[in-house]
């Protein structure tokens, strides 16, 4: 088992374009049995793929290529021994909506900035975003 965190902006999204990608993801994550959450902010987005190794790879790839992705940065990667999402093939956390009071803890200077997180933030954040399902 693999767990992939990223980071990446993509500079305002409507809600037809984040429909759209989470449509996708979905049904391209169940296919491939991979899990994890979205995290979406005002300008970037926060992700973690949990899966095997060569799906996961696949993913990003695909995620790579996707021109709604800019500044890609691998966060984290690593093995995991089991899966923290097990139930959604993607979930989608807004960072304006229920779970604010949970993400805000991880603002930097009053932004939802993921590329300026440390690994530590980051797995805390996952953490607490898992035992919230």
């Amino acid at each position: 088992m693999t767990k992939l965190i990223y980071s990446s902006n993509h500079g305002g999204l409507s809600s037809g374009a984040l429909d759209s990608i989470l449509h996708s993801s979905r049904s391209n994550n169940d296919r491939e049995d991979i899990t994890g959450v979205l995290v979406v902010g005002e300008e970037d987005f926060l992700q973690i793929l949990e899966g095997e190794r060569s799906a996961v790879a696949e993913c990003f790839m695909r995620i790579m290529q996707d021109d709604r992705h800019k500044d890609i940065r691998i966060m984290l990667a690593g093995k995991k021994s089991s899966r923290s999402f097990s139930k959604w093939s993607m979930h989608c956390v807004k960072t304006s909506g229920a779970k604010r009071a949970i993400i805000s803890r991880y603002y930097i200077d009053g932004v939802f900035d993921p590329s300026r997180m440390s690994q530590d933030a980051l797995e805390e954040l996952f953490q607490t975003l898992a035992a919230c399902k």
